[in-house]
């Protein structure tokens, strides 16, 4: 079980479960984010972040978790990634369903925000103080694509939404880290 819990079996997981979604594009439609629906129907909250545009998509997404997972592999366990994967989604998901614009969406650009910016927390916590650097590049690229700037590979006017809900997100993940549910509830002395 030990085993289990590096983050390794987490990451296989994911891909494993993306790469299986992504080979279903009959189920595409059911698992898109879309603003005017995503309520009624909850599972895109989620699963939107799990399928994408194509392979190239994918890959690019998955090149990105791979590598947050591998540099800060000091902060993942199987149940650690996992469980920031689904509430960095769900967060990023609300977030983007709050807002006035009617969105449709996947991929898993918004969550990795959130991710890269959680591990970027971590380590100014941990003492590495130049990480504000890398933070405060990441803050600011996302404000260049709030305020207009969009690269030609950005596919949708919306993509800077998605970007800034992620990375919002990572508060919310800081904030969680490590909690169990039973921490939330008054014990008797």
């Amino acid at each position: 079980m030990e085993r289990f819990n590096q983050y390794w079996a987490g990451l296989a997981l994911v891909l494993i479960l993306s790469i299986f979604l992504q080979l279903m594009p009959q189920w595409h439609s059911l698992l898109t984010f879309n603003s005017k629906t995503v309520m009624a129907e909850g599972w895109p909250l989620i699963s939107a972040h799990f399928i994408h545009l194509g392979w190239w998509h994918a890959l690019f997404n998955f090149i990105g978790l791979v590598l947050i997972v591998l540099i800060w592999r000091e902060y993942w366990t199987t149940r650690w990634l996992i469980n920031a994967l689904l509430i960095s989604g769900v967060a990023t998901s609300v977030m983007l369903w709050i807002i006035p614009a009617n969105l449709s969406f996947v991929g898993l650009s918004g969550v990795l925000h959130g991710l890269l910016a959680y591990c970027l927390i971590k380590d100014i916590r941990a003492g590495k103080k130049w990480m504000w650097l890398i933070l405060i590049a990441l803050v600011a690229k996302v404000f260049a694509e709030l305020l207009g700037w969009q690269p030609e590979h950005f596919v949708g006017e919306h993509v800077s939404y998605i970007h800034a809900a992620g990375l919002l997100s990572s508060l919310l993940l800081y904030k969680l880290e490590r909690r169990r549910i039973s921490d939330a509830v008054p014990h008797d002395k």
